[in-house]
């Protein structure tokens, strides 16, 4: 994919300033796993919908600055012992 983009400005909290928006592809899109002391498994996975590139603004390292617009997905694995089933349900969370 190519470096293609278009100019745009964009608000941060030190103020607007201008950015490339760069088109992109997913290349990997994986879970981040938690697992919590009471057994539940938390996964995590982040799904980016835009990337800016700032211009003429860099790191410390002399790298361009990127700024990434995203979202999470999060799901829970739970242990039966912590269910709690409403009322018509098979299982009365013991």
């Amino acid at each position: 994919m190519g470096e293609e983009g278009f100019e745009v400005k964009i608000k941060l909290p030190s103020g607007e300033v201008d950015a490339i928006e760069l088109p992109f592809e997913s290349s990997k899109e994986e879970w981040n796993e938690y697992k919590v002391s009471d057994g539940t498994i938390i996964k995590v996975k982040t799904i980016v919908t835009k990337i800016y590139r700032l211009k003429d603004k860099y790191n410390e390292f002399g790298e361009p600055i990127y700024h990434v617009i995203s979202g999470n997905v999060i799901t829970a694995l739970v242990p039966p012992k912590l269910r709690k089933y409403r009322s018509g349900g098979e299982e009365s969370g013991k």
